[in-house]
């Protein structure tokens, strides 16, 4: 069972690079002169879209900008600066995440928007933005930039997978503000961000099969020192 387990991580390691945009729409995928294209630095992770967590829209891509298809209209997408920093000549490391800001896409069919940020040029630059992270989201067409807002603090993956019980499924689908309110009407939930404490989730539950799960993984080994990995792949040899 554990080679098993091992085989689907070096699988999991080779999907590492995946390059396709995300298609966070519903129905049969359509011309991208239909949707709104939105583009990320690779080191910007999405907490959530609208309040909803969308984990496909961290899917990985090496050190590749991610492109999120979506339907017209607007969002706000809370996210977040996640970067791993090499210590003593890249014998350890340290990862910097900041808390999320909220960027505003108001978007039409055919456009562009492009999420940005001040890239740190080193560590200690990083660290300095941990608690005030803020960039902005940009209209490519017009060329105008609409500051973001200071957002919620960051929630794991895991976290997220797991915060709402053992029947806990996340839509990679993600409807604009407009389209939500129609059809439920204002919800408070809409901006929710903080699911319920791990700590309340039994101990039985085990995460879903899904595109979700795979890109918690990869995440989670990617975080992981060599010794780590190497006492990990022992373990799940055994």
């Amino acid at each position: 069972m554990r080679n098993l387990f091992v085989v689907a991580v070096a699988c999991m390691l080779a999907a590492c690079a995946q390059r396709e945009p995300v298609k966070l729409y519903s129905g049969a995928e359509q011309p991208t002169g239909q949707l709104v294209i939105v583009e990320m630095p690779y080191t910007l992770e999405v907490l959530n879209i609208n309040g909803q967590p969308v984990p496909e829209a961290n899917r990985m891509t090496g050190n590749q900008d991610r492109k999120l298809e979506l339907q017209p209209g607007t969002y706000r997408i809370n996210a977040y600066y996640e970067n791993v920093y090499d210590l003593d000549g890249g014998l350890s490391s340290e990862v910097v995440r900041t808390r999320s800001a909220t960027f505003t896409i108001d978007g039409e069919a055919g456009e562009v928007w492009r999420l940005g940020f001040e890239a740190p040029t080193n560590l200690r630059e990083a660290r300095a933005m941990k608690d005030n992270f803020a960039g902005w989201s940009q209209n490519t067409r017009t060329g105008t930039r609409y500051p973001a807002e200071p957002g919620p603090a960051y929630v794991s993956l895991i976290g997220q997978l797991m915060g709402g019980g053992s029947s806990v499924s996340y839509d990679n689908e993600v409807q604009p503000l407009e389209a939500q309110q129609a059809t439920a009407g204002p919800a408070p939930a809409m901006l929710a961000t903080t699911p319920p404490a791990p700590s309340q989730v039994a101990a039985t539950q085990t995460l879903p099969h899904n595109d979700a799960t795979l890109t918690t993984l990869q995440q989670l080994w990617l975080l992981l020192s060599p010794e780590s990995r190497e006492a990990f792949l022992e373990w799940a040899a055994k």
